[in-house]
């Protein structure tokens, strides 16, 4: 009987600190000034953790950046041509973007990757055959 307390008494611990310990609030912002939330900020222990906006102001969300505890940019999906679907994911690396995915096809899934270093382009692969694996290299050197 007294293990069953101890363990209860740990678990009831356990979730009000976890609850308390993870807060999460979310901020919304009208872009445009229309009566309309634009804008949603997600904050985790008062640190901007991801962040959605409609950019063209038609009720759908068009780019989503997720942060690092840092503050830094880890990654940016984008709906380029606001039709609805995401078609560019980019990856950062302490704020530096590493890798740029789009779906120059739109249907749905990246084919061509563009891979940066310190904002120099070294190399860039394409599927042109819609298996979603590259089969178009091409490798860039100073």
């Amino acid at each position: 009987m007294r293990k069953n307390r101890i363990f209860i008494f740990f678990t009831a611990v356990f979730i009000c600190t976890s609850f308390f310990s993870f807060s999460a609030e979310v901020i919304t912002s009208d872009i445009n000034n229309d009566g309309e939330v634009d804008g949603w900020t997600y904050l985790r222990n008062g640190k901007v953790e991801k962040q959605e906006i409609d950019m063209n102001f038609d009720g759908k969300i068009d780019a989503v950046y997720i942060y690092e505890e840092n503050g830094k940019v880890k990654e940016e999906i984008l709906d380029t041509d606001y039709d609805g679907k995401m078609d560019n994911w980019r990856k950062f690396d302490d704020g530096e973007l590493m890798i740029d995915s789009l779906d120059s096809d739109s249907d749905g899934k990246a084919d061509l990757w563009i891979y940066v270093d310190r904002e120099r382009i070294y190399k860039i692969e394409r599927d042109t055959t819609g298996d979603g694996k590259p089969d178009k290299v091409a490798e860039y050197y100073e």
